[in-house]
């Protein structure tokens, strides 16, 4: 499981880094030259959703959502199972949302839509979605039964 965060970890840095380039690029070459880069908004359209759904599994592996330690200060006996039973609602809402993307994703397929500049294949759109929930679902589903993945179970001070 590590492995494959890893890799969708680096994935998103590289789909960060191509929106920022992109964005410059179009930004200069406007400005310099008057040439804007045709499809740079369905490019960074599709680099940032490969980069927030390939970093997600990456979050819920190092434990690191958004939360707030109401119950820690007073019962820190609670931490564990209450990490463990929001783990088990993310699970559960990832399995929701990866069951209802099902339809569309295979309906994206079965039609062939593309967008509008550049004729990308929107399946490239939804893929990264998909992909990025289910294995953020296999994630939940891990720390349901076994704890955080990458040892954030260890308390760290900021």
């Amino acid at each position: 499981m590590r492995f494959v965060v890893g890799w969708l970890d680096r994935a998103a840095v590289l789909a960060l880094l191509a929106m920022m380039l992109l964005t410059t690029s179009d930004v200069v070459l406007r400005k310099l030259v008057n040439k804007p880069i045709t499809g740079v908004t369905e490019l960074v359209e599709l680099a940032l959703g490969a980069a927030f759904f390939f970093a997600m599994p990456g979050v819920f592996a190092r434990g690191a959502n958004i939360a707030m330690d109401m119950i820690d200060q007073w019962a820190p006996a609670l931490s564990r199972p209450l990490k463990r039973m929001s783990a088990l609602l993310m699970a559960l809402t990832l399995a929701v949302l990866a069951w209802n993307m099902w339809k569309p994703l295979v309906d994206i397929l079965a039609y062939g839509d593309t967008s509008a500049d550049l004729q990308i294949p929107k399946i490239w759109f939804m893929a990264p979605a998909w992909a990025g929930i289910v294995v953020s679902l296999a994630v939940a589903v891990a720390v349901v039964f076994s704890g955080e993945i990458d040892g954030a179970d260890a308390e760290t001070t900021p």
